[in-house]
């Protein structure tokens, strides 16, 4: 059986239309000398040159790792850059399984601990990542540029594979982002993830008509100045933006005062975003400004599930052969006949024979993978989600459409000394989560101390976060109005 990826569509588009534009890299000013360089023009790279780029740099690592097919090669970089496609896709296309870790991933030792999970010995690192200090563990080599000028395709002489391929095959590893562990988790990709995923974004590859701006990554999502995003809006006719909440949150709250940048933002076909919910402000303030947003429902495990239509507080499962998802009550039989069929909280469960199914390895006992995220459905076919099924208080969660958490903490006895207890509660949050990702760990300003008693509370006693963010909305805004 011949598996789709993203490989064979982009060998597929080389073949059939090769001058087609596959990406525009900004040409910076090089004697700006200011933090962020201005952006002075643009270069396209095309779909040719890019799958011959890919070949090169199989052709390369082929010789210069001389390992078997198959092998796990680690790949720490930041994902935001031409150079880390060609070199994901050319170890991919050589037969290697390449694993990635995050530059931004602040603890060597956390690095070290997610590269040995698969017994990797070689591990390809950007300029950025802290490679010295893994030498006494690994054999280390710097990401590889592929060539300027024209050059022929290199003949690949790929070791053979000693099995067949299998939908099983691991071919990938990505990671979570570790808030919920303190680590971030291995998730692996097969064969057949790979084939399904590709088969969710095929239509949209082959019509030509969306231009997405990249800087989003391969591997993890970025963000943009106004005036860079007003300019590659203009100047390179994107068309399409991608966005976790938090982030594209400060760019509407700054189009609110800026008339280019919502000019632009109106002018794009959709403005995809995902992570959590928007504010009522944000979302109200960009339907009213003819922005068309996008809301998505997917993880790192399994992808994107659902996708909004008209209104985007409103998810619709994606309909594509091969999709089997379902929606399993988490409710006592009590709770159901006492209420609407449309009012009880589901489980999002993707079944084993479904093309997007995770790995073996993350599914549950019964073969399914089990989201542990609840939805409410509100319409035929329309869904809104609800929060967790697990009992995991994420301290990243405290807020929604924020771009770091605020810890709300109320004292057990009012005469204690507040700043005395907001230095303690600092100083723990800080230990706890100082492997994770700048923008996840809570620091001591982060944490606001309410009148006791104050945190309002379910019937079962449990803190009812959501009622929380609105109550102290004021407090925790200024926060980030500072």
């Amino acid at each position: 059986m011949t598996y789709h990826s993203h490989l064979t569509i982009i060998e597929a588009t080389a073949t059939r239309s090769p001058r087609r534009s596959a990406f525009k890299l900004p040409q910076l000013d090089i004697g700006d000398e200011t933090p962020h360089q201005k952006i002075i023009g643009w270069r396209d790279i095309t779909y040719g040159k890019f799958h011959r780029d890919i070949v090169w740099c199989a052709s390369y690592w082929v010789k210069k790792l001389q390992s078997p097919h198959g092998s796990v090669v680690g790949l720490w970089m930041s994902g935001l850059v031409y150079r880390d496609f060609v070199n994901l896709f050319g170890l991919m296309k050589a037969g290697f399984v390449p694993q990635i870790l995050n530059v931004k991933i602040p603890s060597i030792e956390v690095a070290k601990e997610y590269f040995k999970q698969s017994n990797i010995t070689n591990i390809i690192y950007a300029p950025i990542a802290p490679a010295d200090q893994l030498k006494n563990d690994f054999h280390v080599h710097a990401l590889i540029d592929p060539p300027l000028e024209t050059y022929e395709i290199p003949d690949i002489d790929i070791p053979p594979s000693s099995k067949e391929e299998h939908e099983d095959d691991i071919v990938l590893f990505f990671h979570t982002s570790g808030s919920t562990s303190g680590r971030p988790k291995l998730v692996p990709y097969t064969r057949k993830w790979i084939d399904g995923h590709s088969k969710k974004l095929l239509p949209g590859l082959l019509n030509g008509k969306e231009i997405g701006i990249g800087i989003n990554g391969i591997v993890h999502l970025s963000q943009f100045g106004r005036a860079e995003l007003v300019q590659i809006i203009t100047e390179c006719k994107a068309n399409a933006l991608y966005q976790l909440t938090p982030i594209f949150g400060r760019v509407l709250r700054e189009a609110m005062k800026n008339d280019d940048l919502r000019v632009a933002l109106k002018s794009l076909n959709f403005v995809a975003y995902g992570g959590s919910a928007f504010g009522d402000n944000e979302r109200f303030w960009a339907i009213e400004n003819g922005i068309p947003l996008k809301n998505i429902y997917g993880t790192t495990e399994f992808g994107i599930a659902m996708v909004s239509e008209n209104d985007p507080t409103i998810l619709h499962p994606i309909k594509l052969p091969g999709i089997l998802h379902e929606f399993i009550s988490q409710e006592s039989e009590t709770e159901v006949e006492s209420k609407e069929p449309r009012n009880r909280h589901m489980e999002l469960v993707i079944s084993p024979s479904s093309i997007d199914r995770p790995h073996r390895s993350l599914c549950g006992p019964d073969g399914r993978y089990h989201t542990k995220d609840l939805f409410e459905e509100v319409e035929p076919n329309g869904f809104v989600y609800r929060g967790r099924l697990d009992d995991i208080i994420k301290m990243s969660k405290v807020g929604s459409g924020k771009p770091s958490p605020v810890l709300l903490a109320e004292p057990l006895d009012e005469k204690m000394d507040i700043k005395l207890l907001k230095e303690k509660i600092g100083k723990k949050a800080e230990l706890i989560n100082e492997d994770g990702f700048p923008h996840e760990r809570i620091r001591r300003t982060d944490v606001l101390i309410i009148p006791s008693g104050a945190l309002p509370r379910t019937p079962k006693g449990n803190i009812n976060r959501s009622t929380a963010e609105r109550l102290f909305q004021r407090e925790i805004d200024a926060f980030f109005d500072e």
